[in-house]
C-alpha cells in the first residue's frame, strides 16, 4: 500500500511539474479561456462581457469570479484551476481502475491518462473539458461502487452529473451514455432499491431547474441551450470528426501509451464482452462516434473517452503478465517515458502556440493604457480583446467604435477584417512581436 502511494504521487508530481511549467511559460489566452475569464471579470466587476455566446456553461465563469474578486486578475491564478481539476482527473482515473482491478491496474492507469499531452495542455488553461473529464471520471466511479447494492453514496451521481453539466453543456451526452449502460448492466439490482435510485434521478432533475428556467428565459424552450451548441459545430459533413479521431489514433489522439492502451481497451472489450468492459467500453466509444458525426474533430472533446479506454487498456496490460515479470517492468519503463515525452511536446507546443496569441495581447495592453472605460473597439478576435483591453469589442461595421485593431498572424493578415481601415481611422501604431508585425491599432474619430 505504502509502495502505491509513492509511485502514484510520484505520478502525480511529474503530471503537475509538466502542467505548472506551462502556466510559468505564460502564454496568453486563447479564444475559449478570453471567453470563461471574460464572464468572470463580468460578473464580479460588470464590466464588458463580449464574446460571451449563450452556450457557454456557467460553472468555470463562477468560479472564474471568486478567483479574480480575491484579486487575481493576471491568467496564471486562473489556470491553476484546470491544473487542480487536472491533477482531481488522474487520482480519479487511478480510483476508478483501482477499484475495478487493483493496485497495479491503477497506477497504470493514473500514469498513461497523465502522459496524454492534450491532457497536459488543457489541463494549464482556463477551459471546460479538463474539469468536466473529472466530473464525470468520478461520475464513472460513484456508479461503479453501487453496481453490486445500491447505497447512499449513489445520490452523489446525481450532484457530480449536475456539476458536469454546469461546467460543460455537452457533458449530457456522456451522462446519458454511462447512465444507460449502467441500467441495462445492473437493472436487476437498481430495481432492489427503487426508492434510492428514483431518489437520485430526481435530485438530478432538481439540480437542473435553474437551467431550464434559464433555457426557457433565452431560447424559449428548457433544452434550448443544449440544442444552441450544434450551431457551433463547426463540421463541413456529417462525420468529419469521426474520420478526424480514426485518423489520429493510435498516437496523436492522446500520445503513444494512451493511444495504444485505448486500442488495446477497445480489443479487449469486443473479445472478452465482460461487464466492466462494457462500463467501460461502450458509453467512451458510443461518445466517440457521437459526437464524431455532429462535430467537427477537436481532441478536447473526448477526453471523457480517453479516460476510460485508459483505463480499459491498463486493465488488459496489468492482467497480461504476471506480476513483477519483466514484460511488466518494461511496459511500466515505457509509461514512464511516455510521461516524461508528453510533458516535453506540451512544452514545444507552448512555444509554437505563443505567436498566434501574442496579438491581443499586445493590442489589448496597448488601448487599455490609452482608453478611458467604457470603451469600444472594433476588431475580429473578440473574446481576446476584451479580456486584455477591458473594452468592448465588436466585428467591423456593426458597432461605432473608438479604436479599431487589425490583427497578422505569422505575417498575414487575419480574414474576416476589411480590407481598408474604416471611415475616421487616424494614428495607425504598428504593434510587434520579436521583430514581426502582429498589430496595428488606429484611433476612430467619428460617430
Amino acid at each position: 500500500m505504502r509502495k502505491e502511494r509513492v509511485v502514484l504521487l510520484l505520478v502525480i508530481a511529474a503530471f503537475t511539474a509538466s502542467v505548472a511549467y506551462s502556466i510559468a511559460a505564460r502564454v496568453p489566452f486563447e479564444n475559449d479561456e478570453a471567453v470563461y475569464a471574460t464572464q468572470a471579470r463580468a460578473w464580479a466587476t460588470d464590466g464588458p462581457i463580449t464574446g460571451v455566446g449563450l452556450q457557454r456553461a456557467p460553472l468555470l465563469p463562477a468560479i472564474g469570479a471568486v478567483i479574480y474578486k480575491a484579486g487575481a486578475h493576471s491568467e496564471a491564478p486562473f489556470r491553476v484551476t484546470g491544473l487542480v481539476f487536472g491533477v482531481a482527473a488522474v487520482f480519479l482515473v487511478w480510483a476508478l481502475a483501482r477499484a475495478i482491478a487493483g493496485e497495479t491496474a491503477g497506477l497504470f492507469a493514473a500514469a498513461i491518462f497523465a502522459s496524454a499531452p492534450s491532457i497536459q495542455q488543457r489541463s494549464a488553461q482556463f477551459m471546460t473539458d479538463v474539469p468536466a473529464t473529472a466530473l464525470l471520471v468520478g461520475l464513472a466511479l460513484v456508479l461503479w461502487h453501487n453496481r453490486e447494492r445500491a447505497g447512499p453514496t449513489l445520490l452523489l451521481a446525481a450532484p457530480l452529473a449536475a456539476a458536469a453539466f454546469y461546467m460543460r453543456y455537452a457533458s449530457i451526452l456522456p451522462i446519458a451514455l454511462m447512465a444507460i449502460v449502467a441500467i441495462v448492466l445492473w437493472w436487476r439490482r437498481l430495481r432492489q432499491h427503487p426508492a434510492l435510485t428514483l431518489a437520485t434521478v430526481l435530485l438530478f432533475a432538481v439540480l437542473l431547474i435553474p437551467h431550464v428556467m434559464h433555457a426557457v428565459d433565452a431560447t424559449g424552450r428548457p433544452w434550448g441551450l443544449v440544442t444552441y451548441t450544434a450551431r457551433f459545430a463547426g463540421r463541413r459533413y456529417v462525420g468529419q470528426g469521426l474520420l478526424q479521431y480514426i485518423g489520429w489514433l493510435p498516437f496523436a489522439l492522446a500520445g503513444p501509451a494512451a493511444g495504444i492502451a485505448m486500442l488495446a481497451g477497445i480489443l479487449a472489450g469486443v473479445i472478452k464482452r465482460a461487464p466492466r468492459a462494457a462500463f467501460l467500453v461502450v458509453p467512451a466509444v458510443a461518445d466517440v462516434v457521437l459526437i464524431g458525426l455532429t462535430e467537427h474533430g477537436d481532441k478536447r472533446f473526448i477526453f471523457l473517452p480517453v479516460a476510460l479506454l485508459c483505463v480499459a487498456g491498463a486493465i488488459v496490460a496489468a492482467e497480461s503478465a504476471p506480476a513483477e515479470s519483466a514484460a511488466r517492468r518494461a511496459f511500466a519503463g515505457v509509461v514512464v517515458l511516455a510521461l516524461v515525452g508528453g510533458g516535453i511536446f506540451t512544452a514545444i507546443h507552448n512555444e509554437q502556440t505563443r505567436a498566434q496569441r501574442v496579438p491581443p495581447l499586445l493590442a489589448g495592453r496597448y488601448i487599455a493604457a490609452r482608453a478611458p472605460k467604457p470603451c469600444t473597439i472594433l476588431a475580429v478576435k473578440i473574446a481576446e480583446t476584451t479580456w486584455y483591453s477591458g473594452c468592448s469589442t465588436y466585428y467591423f461595421g456593426t458597432h461605432a467604435a473608438r479604436f479599431a485593431v487589425f490583427y497578422r498572424v505569422g505575417g498575414n493578415r487575419l480574414t474576416l477584417q476589411p480590407t481598408t481601415p474604416p471611415i475616421g481611422a487616424s494614428e495607425p501604431v504598428e504593434l510587434r512581436d520579436r521583430g514581426y508585425a502582429v498589430a496595428t491599432v488606429f484611433r476612430v474619430r467619428g460617430p
